[in-house]
């Protein structure tokens, strides 16, 4: 039998993002590194009423409507986004963590609110 050692590299190697209570949306160091995030220094952020998705396109560039400002803690990815989600009625009373979707063709990532 041979063993192999597991090397803790954080909480999940799955892409994924989290809402926090105080309002920030953050990318986890798998999806920074896999989609390459850290190249962006802002985000827009989109919602889908009726299906109930949120939406982030990241871009470099400042003057694009509705751009937030993109910030690397440790080896995440964070945005400020408290105004999006108390507009948009989206819990964030508490953490949670989301799957991430990649949508080429619109180029933004997207996670399921509800």
């Amino acid at each position: 039998m041979t063993f192999e050692r597991y090397l803790r590299l954080g909480h999940s190697m799955k892409p994924g993002a989290s809402i926090w209570k105080m309002g920030q949306l953050s990318f986890n160091r798998s999806a920074v590194e896999t989609y390459k995030l850290d190249g962006f220094k802002y985000a827009v952020l989109f919602y889908d009423r009726d299906k109930k998705k949120i939406g982030i396109k990241f871009t470099n560039d400042a003057k694009e409507q509705g751009a937030g400002k993109v910030s690397m803690k440790r080896r995440d990815a964070m945005v400020f986004a408290k105004g999006f989600l108390e507009h948009f009625g989206i819990e964030h009373s508490k953490t949670k963590r989301f799957a991430i979707q990649h949508d080429e063709k619109n180029g933004m990532f997207v996670l399921e609110a509800e």
